[in-house]
């Protein structure tokens, strides 16, 4: 019998690849698929032979699975959150919230965890000694790019916002861009695509800048870090530190696998909240998160520098 925990799945028949790279790594097991659309739902549950869930809300507070996710675009709108925070088991999402990021900072937090993050990744983990060794942060540079059906633009944001925001904080200003064939609304979040370009300000004399998009042609994400004492470059398997002299800190590496695309590296976390292994985040980290990530939207709206305060 598998001892791999047991996941129950909402998705869209476009995230059919990434559910196969999910089951196929090994590390969950797979037993039930729902969509918003019935005739996805039959169509993703025919094509990775499970049973079909019908209703997001029942399957939820069933506890005939370990984890929950929510993969399906614009699905964690305030009923879905709703539901996660009376669900019987933990949910991981790879959406986000599709009304108002305002409303979510209302209610407190993303009742969900956010899967996969950068800071969950072998890639970084394995970079913790040589940030320990950095010193001073000074430069931060984030990329992360996927296509339709991989992620979405504001899951890779606010991804990319978390890393910074773990790096070196809240920035005191925040300048963005919006590119891409459909402008940005100012009501709502939902269906946002395109690139955004980020610049952040601090008063400790740092920076970052972050660079997002879901319509880069396939998953990539980066991160460089420049500090006191070199450059360290990480992505989701691997880190590299240079040294101020040029001379290289071996590779850090916690696994030679190569992960089994999106989907390998979402149920790679996947296995790893249930096991408990994250350590908890301060409360209130995600909203801050998602704080950075609305300053970002807005000053793409209104052209401008934003502080954070102006939320």
């Amino acid at each position: 019998m598998s001892t791999s925990p047991k996941v129950i799945a909402w998705a869209d028949s476009d995230q059919l690849q990434v559910l196969k790279d999910a089951s196929a790594c090994g590390a969950i097991e797979l037993i039930g698929i729902g969509a918003p659309d019935a005739n996805e739902a039959i169509e993703l549950s025919d094509a990775l032979g499970i049973p079909r869930l019908d209703d997001l809300r029942a399957a939820l507070i069933s506890p005939d699975h370990d984890i929950a996710w929510i993969a399906a675009h614009d699905a964690l709108d305030a009923d879905t959150r709703s539901a996660i925070r009376t669900a019987s088991r933990p949910v991981a999402t790879s959406t986000m919230p599709s009304d108002s990021i305002l409303d979510v900072l209302e209610e407190g937090d993303l009742p969900a965890h956010v899967a996969p993050t950068m800071r969950e990744v072998d890639g970084y983990l394995a970079a913790n000694g040589a940030l320990e060794q950095l010193g001073h942060v000074e430069c931060v540079h984030v990329t992360m790019i996927c296509r339709a059906g991989q992620s979405s633009l504001l899951a890779r944001l606010y991804d990319a916002m978390d890393m910074v925001h773990h790096l070196v904080g809240i920035p005191d200003e925040i300048f963005a861009v919006h590119a891409g064939p459909h402008p940005l609304q100012t009501d709502t979040v939902a269906s946002t695509s395109g690139h955004f370009s980020v610049a952040m300000r601090y008063s400790n004399r740092a920076s970052a800048t972050i660079m997002v998009s879901d319509r880069g042609g396939d998953w990539d994400r980066q991160v460089l870090v420049l500090g006191e004492h070199g450059k360290l470059m990480i992505d989701d398997r691997d880190s590299e530190w240079i040294h101020t002299d040029g001379t290289w800190a071996p590779r850090g590496t916690l696994s030679a696998d190569a992960p089994l695309g999106v989907g390998g590296l979402v149920a790679e976390q996947l296995a790893r909240i249930v096991e408990g292994t994250p350590q908890p985040d301060p409360p209130g980290t995600g909203n801050h998160v998602l704080r950075l990530c609305e300053t970002a939207r807005l000053s793409c709206l209104t052209g401008e520098a934003e502080r954070i305060r102006a939320l």
